[in-house]
C-alpha cells in the first residue's frame, strides 16, 4: 500500500510545491561541497520554521561569504546570530550551526561521513535531523520519520498510535514497504512534507481536495475538521490493543 501511496504523491508533488527547487537540491545525488553545506545547514535552520525563512538565512550567509563549514566555524557567534535571525530561535540555531560545523570539519579531515550516533551527540540534532543529514547529504538509504510523517500515517490508517509509537519502529515498517534506496526514501519524506503543508494541514485538512481521499480512513470518516487528537473519536470504533500483526497489516 505505501508503495502505491508513494507513486500517487510523486505524481502530484514535488513539482507542484512552491519550494520544488529546494527539494530538488536535497534529493540530488553526488552533491558538491557547497550543496552539501547548504543542505546540512538547512536541516538545522528549518526546525520550527518554514522554507521561506530558511532561504532568507541562506541568502544572508552567501552575502556574508559564510558558505563553508570552515568559515561557519570561524565566524563570531554574535555575528552568526544576526545572520540566522530570520529563521527564529536564532541564538540556539547559531550554537547548533557551530556544533555542526565542527563535526563536518572533523568528517572532512577523516574523509568518512559521520555516524548517526556522532550526529545525535551534536547540539540541536535529533533523530529526524540526523537521518535527514545521512539521507540528503550522504545518500544513505534510511527512512526519515518526522512530525508530518506521524500525522500523515495516523490519518491514513486511522490510528492515533502513530503519533507516539517508537521512532525506530516506524522506520522499520517504512523500510519493509519501500525500496532500499536513498532517493526513494528521501523523496517519500519530502513528498509527505509537501502534502502536509499544502493539503493535509494540521488544523484544517482539505480532505475534499485530496487525491488520497479514497485511501484515507480519516478523510473518509470525518465530516467537520477535527483536531488530529480526535481521530479515534471520529472513526467511532472501539479500539483494541494493537499487536505487531496489526501494525504490519496497516502498511
Amino acid at each position: 500500500m505505501l508503495k502505491e501511496i508513494y507513486n500517487q504523491l510523486n505524481g502530484h508533488f514535488i513539482r507542484l510545491d512552491p519550494h520544488a527547487e529546494t527539494w530538488d537540491l536535497w534529493i540530488k545525488g553526488n552533491k558538491s561541497r557547497s550543496e552539501t553545506y547548504e543542505v546540512a545547514v538547512g536541516t538545522i535552520l528549518v526546525q520550527n520554521t518554514n522554507w521561506r525563512n530558511v532561504n532568507k538565512v541562506i541568502t544572508n550567509l552567501k552575502k556574508a561569504s559564510i558558505f563553508t563549514f570552515k568559515k561557519l566555524h570561524e565566524i563570531g557567534l554574535e555575528t552568526l546570530e544576526q545572520l540566522v535571525r530570520p529563521a527564529g530561535f536564532y541564538k540556539q540555531k547559531a550554537i547548533y550551526l557551530k556544533s555542526l560545523s565542527k563535526l563536518f570539519l572533523n568528517f572532512s579531515n577523516h574523509d568518512k561521513p559521520p555516524s548517526r550516533q556522532e550526529l545525535l551527540e551534536c547540539k540541536g540534532i535529533g533523530k529526524e535531523t540526523a537521518d535527514s543529514i545521512l539521507v540528503y547529504c550522504f545518500q544513505r538509504p534510511i527512512p526519515i520519520v518526522g512530525t508530518y510523517t506521524r500525522r500523515f500515517l495516523a490519518r491514513l490508517h486511522g490510528k492515533i498510535s502513530y503519533l507516539t509509537i517508537n521512532y525506530e519502529k516506524i522506520q522499520q515498517e517504512l523500510a519493509k514497504h519501500l525500496e532500499d534506496d536513498f532517493e526513494v526514501l528521501g523523496r517519500f519524506h519530502a513528498l509527505i512534507v509537501c502534502h502536509s503543508q499544502n493539503i493535509c494541514l494540521k488544523n484544517s485538512p482539505m480532505c475534499s481536495k485530496c487525491f488520497l481521499l479514497d485511501r484515507c480512513i480519516y478523510g473518509q470518516q470525518h465530516k467537520t475538521k477535527p483536531n488530529i487528537a480526535q481521530i479515534q473519536t471520529v472513526i467511532a470504533k472501539p479500539q483494541k490493543k494493537q499487536t505487531k500483526k496489526d501494525l504490519d497489516s496497516s502498511f
